[in-house]
């Protein structure tokens, strides 16, 4: 592509990150996503936004409540900040930046009214509110007319963009029924795995029956269901040992312990918490993470490049990844019995666990990498050019 055909990526606000190259943007993969496509020749350039102090005051006084947690939900749910941050991005964009297009993160930025009719403009998604809002982890103090309110809006964006991009099946899918997006307008190129250069897989005793689960939510990932079922393994299998990587504290009832490691938070992006998670991920027989609600979940596909197969709730995307028998398992999400009997099964069997952990790094090769997300928006682009 010329300069003036390439794209100018946006992402903004606290929610989804205010730098596109932080490792904590957009949870890891904005990063990964715009270094890709600046690789590929697709990127004019990337930038962030973010209200100033005194421009956001207004916004945060109007939803303040005594509940932190929910006040950030309802800041984050204000359609009066979206238009706020969009005008922040508009004021940003030069003429370059409309030559070749714009690709915003997410649906809460609307620039059509705001910026030259012939501008093009296209989104990219791992999920929207409409399956938010059917989450059992969506906050509650969240009234229906300021949801209703939200959800309009991003009708109104998702109306308004050129086209959308998304990382799920699952997800495009939500666009047309949800939000009545025509099926022609959307277009799966899926997500990549968060790490740098690819691993290689050594060998390792997948009768060690090591079990790996990471997850900073920990209730929303399901860690209060595999506490529950790796009792019931434990008693099954005396060997086996959990690992657990992602909440800071925790606090395991004495009859849970058994056989259980807490890692706490692992800082990937820095060498000593790298090299701490890369042991763990190249020890793990079974990787399990059976949600109760995940928009796209990056941390199977991490797992599965290491080679370890997956134990995943039935749900959103993961059946994308994950096809019973092949890569891991599917379980239903809040039922711990069966998700004990599926571990108990898949550690039983440690052939199993090494064929499986190879297949699932060859689908994450072929089909769940940067390079590979970046391919398919290339062809996506070309063939609307």
């Amino acid at each position: 592509m010329s300069a003036r055909e390439r794209l100018t990526g946006i992402i903004g606000s606290g929610m989804i990150g205010t730098d596109p190259y932080d490792p904590r943007s957009w949870s890891g993969s904005s990063r990964y996503f715009f270094r890709e496509c600046d690789a590929q020749g697709v990127l004019n350039r990337a930038f962030g936004v973010e209200l100033g102090p005194v421009q956001r005051l207004p916004f945060l006084l109007r939803n303040i409540t005594l509940d932190r947690q929910l006040w950030r939900h309802r800041l984050y749910l204000d359609t009066g900040y979206y238009d706020a941050l969009s005008q922040a991005i508009a004021s940003r964009i030069a003429p370059l930046d409309l030559e070749g297009g714009l690709l915003q993160i997410g649906g809460i930025f609307h620039l059509r009214p705001l910026l030259p009719g012939l501008a093009t403009i296209y989104s990219y998604h791992d999920g929207n509110l409409a399956q938010a809002c059917k989450s059992p982890y969506f906050p509650a103090g969240i009234t229906a007319d300021r949801i209703a309110r939200a959800v309009d809006y991003e009708r109104r964006v998702y109306d308004s963009v050129d086209h959308i991009f998304t990382m799920s099946r699952y997800l495009k899918a939500s666009f047309i029924e949800d939000f009545g997006v025509p099926e022609s307008k959307v277009t799966v190129i899926g997500a990549g795995v968060n790490v740098e250069g690819i691993p290689e897989v050594t060998s390792r005793d997948f009768g060690a029956q090591q079990i790996l689960f990471v997850g900073i939510d920990f209730h929303r990932k399901g860690g209060s269901e595999v506490l529950l079922a790796f009792r019931q393994v434990r008693r099954a299998l005396p060997k086996a040992q959990l690992h657990i990587v992602g909440p800071s504290t925790l606090d395991i009832p004495v009859e849970l312990r058994d056989g259980v490691t807490m890692h706490g938070f692992i800082a990937k992006n820095q060498p000593e918490g790298r090299a701490r998670m890369e042991a763990l991920l190249r020890a793990a027989s079974l990787f399990v993470m059976p949600s109760l609600y995940e928009p796209f979940g990056i941390a199977p596909l991490e797992a599965m490049l290491y080679g370890v197969p997956c134990v995943l709730s039935e749900a959103g995307a993961f059946p994308e990844m994950v096809t019973p028998g092949v890569h891991g398992d599917l379980v239903p999400p809040r039922n711990p019995d069966r998700l004990a009997e599926v571990m108990i099964h898949l550690l039983g069997d440690p052939d199993a666990l090494e064929r499986m952990g190879a297949a699932g790094r060859v689908q994450v090769l072929r089909d769940f990498t940067w390079p590979a997300v970046v391919r398919k928006l290339r062809a996506t682009l070309g063939a609307a050019a």
